[in-house]
């Protein structure tokens, strides 16, 4: 069965695993992440190309209402099959700004 969406996740700066970062913060566990303005700057950019990734991206807005340091820890992107052309130059783009990541997919840190 093909895979209906991938899950990327980029952060700047941060403490253990990558995988376990990645599952960490599918449970909400930003603590091994320091905040970096390149990551806010990378998330500010995706939006800027591709206003449709909000429905994609977390954190969401309204989590930031809480934990706005978050916005600047980390991006997420649940990209649906559809979306999936873009994420060559998303990549290119976290490489620009010297971000790290993992791919829930490939199961692999980047």
């Amino acid at each position: 069965m093909a895979a209906v969406s991938s899950d990327v996740a980029f952060w700047k700066a941060g403490e253990g695993d990558p995988g376990e970062i990645f599952d960490g913060l599918a449970e909400g566990v930003t603590e091994p992440l320091e905040p970096h303005s390149d990551v806010s700057w990378f998330r500010g950019e995706l939006l800027s190309r591709w206003p449709d990734l909000i429905d994609v991206l977390e954190p969401a807005d309204y989590d930031l209402l809480d934990t706005p340091e978050d916005g600047a820890k980390y991006v997420l992107l649940t990209l649906p099959v559809g979306m999936l052309d873009r994420l060559d130059t998303i990549f290119d783009l976290a490489r620009k700004h010297g971000l790290s990541g993992f791919s829930g997919v490939a199961d692999a840190a980047f």
